[in-house]
């Protein structure tokens, strides 16, 4: 028969329970990587999706671009994220989607009234969501990899 010394009893619920606590950490870092990663896919569908359009001069297609912004900006506002931080990605992306849909219907109609002036300042608008997009990707991304 073999004898146990009451330190080995006790450290192993510790051990366990260090697991335990291990793994209940990792999955809340889990949780926000996989809130990361919707937000991210969600992103580089539209990426996708509109640079098949992207330099056309057939209205339609453009006009279809801006359609793609807008579903991808409610399905963004549609995703459930529960980390305060990720939301204001969430909501920010959505809000940059939203603008480059409203601005791109902006510019197709100054074009379609030969408004030279109003069409120049929307792709300057489109150009400036771009670049807020690629910021808040990048500030997003530094977010999602600090754990």
């Amino acid at each position: 028969m073999r004898k146990y010394s009451t330190k080995k009893c006790l450290l192993f619920p510790l051990s366990l329970l260090s697991v335990l606590v291990n793994l209940l950490l990792i999955s809340c870092a889990e949780n926000k990587i996989y809130q990361c990663q919707k937000i991210i896919l969600l992103t580089q569908k539209m990426a996708q999706e509109s640079e098949s359009y992207r330099r056309r001069e057939d209205i339609k297609k453009v006009l279809q671009v801006a359609d793609i912004f807008e579903e991808t900006s409610q399905q963004m506002k549609k995703l459930k994220i529960e980390d305060e931080k990720l939301q204001e990605y969430q909501m920010g992306f959505a809000d940059i989607y939203q603008g480059n849909a409203d601005t791109t219907r902006q510019f197709v109609a100054a074009l379609n009234d030969k408004d030279i002036d109003t069409a120049k300042l929307m792709q300057q608008q489109v150009q400036q969501l771009g670049k807020k997009e690629q910021e808040f990707g990048a500030k997003m991304k530094d977010y999602c990899q600090d754990n």
